[in-house]
């Protein structure tokens, strides 16, 4: 009886749709706004680049990842003062707006604009993360989440090389006017965002953070993916003079298909056997693409980027299922803030991290030191955070 009670149960769950008509609307207004956010990630750096050099062009991408991370941190509040329509609604504009200037001949102003599109990124990414969270039905919602991620991951994959030529195929002009455009498009799939919702009884703070006793765990195995995946955008032309270009963009290419394909795939398994042992995979996986990474030739780069990036996103999709799990369900928004967080925050730690590695040892001896590194912190937290607690 308990065998077919479950079964019963779990054919029922596959019945809970999730392309749903608000899901669908908030699939079209993140791939517009990150359609935005990408085209102008990888042009503007070249632009500063021409106007006061290299500096400047790191710069421009320091402030946006830094500013980013702040806005992830002040959207749960800002989304339970003003509600999440009106909350997105001036993420989207303060994302879209400064890109008009993303290309102006003063320094100042381009890293300002950075700045601004930093903080409307972090805001937007945790209020339509939290709603994604909230629409997708408990019994399928890696699934669910494996939908939203390719929305947001597919204008990654087309905007960052297409921002380069289009600024050089048409111009700053015309290409700070797509950004601009495609931003203030995102506004009209704001009717699926609810308004301001008033807390239910008990339940006072919808915009608190989840435990760091329960929250470290996923945390951390989302930002080691996210470091691995930093490292080799930043530096795999650098790290491996002895391959063509055309391979390092194929496996940078590769590696963003293989991190949104995983994503999308793994979400039915997670949902039926649970995210424990689909993080610890994703864990192992990516340190053995970096040690592959640390190797010379064709074949080891396009297989380190292909695991990283399959890694990614199996980590993507476990991580953010264990935090919602572990989370009381009116905190999806803190946990979409630390989830986030962690994911740039990771990113921003791979350039940096390899980047002090090379300059004292060499790009190999950093991704063999890197793969090292983070699988002795994986086991320290998950030592100490995990392995009192039963299987998630």
């Amino acid at each position: 009886m308990g065998t077919f009670a479950l079964e019963t149960k779990i054919a029922g769950h596959r019945r809970d749709p999730i392309l749903t008509a608000p899901m669908l609307a908030l699939c079209g207004t993140i791939a517009m706004a990150m359609g935005s956010f990408y085209l102008l990630l990888s042009a503007v750096p070249a632009h500063a680049a021409v106007l006061d050099g290299e500096l400047a062009a790191g710069s421009t991408t320091a402030a946006l990842m830094a500013t980013t991370i702040v806005g992830e941190v002040i959207a749960p509040r800002l989304i339970a003062r003003l509600g999440r329509r009106l909350a997105t609604a001036i993420a989207l504009l303060v994302l879209a707006l400064p890109a008009l200037v993303a290309f102006s001949n003063d320094v100042t102003i381009v890293l300002a604009s950075c700045a601004a599109r930093g903080l409307g990124l972090g805001v937007l990414l945790v209020a339509a993360c939290g709603l994604a969270a909230s629409l997708a039905p408990a019994s399928r919602r890696a699934e669910a989440m494996g939908i939203y991620g390719l929305a947001s991951a597919l204008p990654a994959i087309l905007g960052v090389p297409l921002g380069p030529w289009a600024l050089a195929a048409f111009g700053p002009i015309v290409t700070a006017s797509i950004a601009a455009a495609m931003g203030l498009g995102a506004l009209a799939g704001l009717a699926a965002f609810p308004g301001r919702v008033a807390p239910a009884d008990g339940q006072h703070q919808p915009h608190a953070l989840p435990a760091l006793r329960v929250s470290a765990w996923p945390a951390g195995a989302l930002a080691i993916g996210a470091i691995a995946v930093g490292a080799t955008i930043t530096f795999l032309p650098l790290a491996h003079r002895e391959v063509a270009v055309t391979t390092i963009m194929l496996a940078l290419l590769l590696q963003g298909i293989a991190s949104a394909v995983a994503r999308l795939a793994t979400g039915r398994s997670i949902d039926r056997h649970g995210p424990k042992k689909a993080i610890i995979a994703g864990v192992v996986s990516t340190t053995a693409a970096m040690f592959c990474l640390a190797l010379p030739g064709d074949a080891a780069v396009i297989a380190g980027m292909v695991g990283s990036g399959a890694a990614f996103g199996v980590l993507q999709s476990a991580t953010l299922t264990q935090l919602l799990q572990r989370a009381a369900p009116t905190h999806a928004d803190g946990v979409s803030a630390v989830w986030n967080a962690a994911y740039d925050a990771g990113l921003g730690l791979g350039g940096l991290g390899i980047g002090a590695l090379a300059a004292a040892g060499g790009y190999a001896a950093a991704f063999a030191i890197a793969a090292i590194g983070l699988a002795a912190i994986a086991c320290i937290i998950f030592l100490i955070c995990e392995t009192r607690r039963g299987s998630c």
